[in-house]
């Protein structure tokens, strides 16, 4: 069976694709972000996807099995009305967990961890190219569906880039993450830098950022 038949790769609904998607994020970033997993509410998780949602334009699963086994986030970072709402989410954000109603819901090694990964990953924001493109904000899925499930994912997002009239789009992963996959799919890398993220998580890694673009 083709990736094609074996996802239906749809829009994403919070409340009915709120457990698979917690998983798929669960399964794909644990070894990054186990102090948040771990050591903080689910609800920290499941606003991580929301805020993500929130700054994009477009949200895409891939369903199998009746379940959300996969997400993609699509935004406009170079549209300025685009990246002022990107700003006012992630700042809201940020206030809920470090000073609001979610600070009591979060251990301070979950806290610690997240200002950690905000900041660690901030280069991905100044060293995004300038050309007019769109992103990935966040691409996961479960452990026991991948193999062709972040393509038929990623060709949706594609797709969408291109019925907006973008002929770019790019994306920031890691050397702790699949990026691999972005080079098969045909990015190419045109920005690195050493990350600090993780330092937590990960306190005796050296970890890479990386920028890639893709011409569609």
């Amino acid at each position: 069976m083709s990736a094609l038949d074996r996802y239906l790769v749809r829009p994403f609904e919070p409340e009915r694709d709120r457990d698979g998607v917690y998983r798929a994020f669960a399964e794909g970033f644990h070894h990054i972000l186990w102090p948040i997993i771990d050591h903080a509410h689910r609800s920290m998780v499941d606003e991580i996807i929301l805020t993500a949602y929130r700054m994009g334009v477009a949200t895409f699963v891939a369903e199998s099995d009746g379940e959300a086994r996969g997400i993609l986030v699509g935004a406009l970072p170079t549209e300025p009305r685009e990246f002022a709402k990107q700003v006012g989410l992630f700042y809201s954000y940020i206030w809920k967990w470090f000073f609001g109603a979610g600070r009591g819901k979060a251990r301070p090694l979950a806290r610690a961890h997240l200002r950690r990964v905000l900041l660690g990953y901030t280069p991905f924001v100044y060293l995004h190219p300038m050309r007019p493109s769109t992103e990935t904000l966040l691409l996961t899925s479960q452990s026991g569906y991948r193999g062709g499930i972040g393509r038929v994912m990623m060709d949706a997002w594609v797709a969408e880039s291109r019925s907006r009239g973008y002929r770019c789009t790019t994306v920031g992963t890691d050397t702790k993450l699949s990026w691999d996959f972005y080079e098969r799919y045909g990015f190419s890398r045109v920005r690195s830098f050493n990350m600090t993220a993780y330092s937590y998580s990960l306190p005796e890694d050296t970890v890479t950022g990386l920028v890639y673009s893709l011409d569609i």
